[in-house]
């Protein structure tokens, strides 16, 4: 079966590179396979130097759900303190 042409191509390309760019991720931090598709985009915002308000508002979210998301992140990576998970996955920041 033919692939489509053009912008689909592109997108599964893309989405392609994503995971393994992911996977590469998830060698050197293994412990982020215990979070959720949310908590992924959370944490993502959470690497930025966002609060969480902003963080809410970019995802959509209510500032409680960020907590929520926050508190389930922390717990699962051992972390108790943005300061903290700033310094362990600073690596992560671009």
């Amino acid at each position: 079966m033919k692939q489509p042409e053009g912008n689909g191509t592109k997108f599964f390309e893309y989405i392609n590179k994503a995971k393994d760019e992911f996977a590469k991720i998830l060698e050197i931090y293994p412990e982020l396979a215990l979070l959720s598709d949310r908590e992924i985009e959370v944490f993502e915002q959470l690497l930025s130097d966002k609060t969480l308000a902003q963080i809410a508002e970019t995802l959509f979210i209510s500032h409680s759900t960020v907590h929520f998301h926050c508190k389930n992140i922390y717990r699962k990576l051992g972390i108790t303190s943005r300061r903290q998970f700033i310094i362990t996955y600073k690596d992560l920041c671009q």
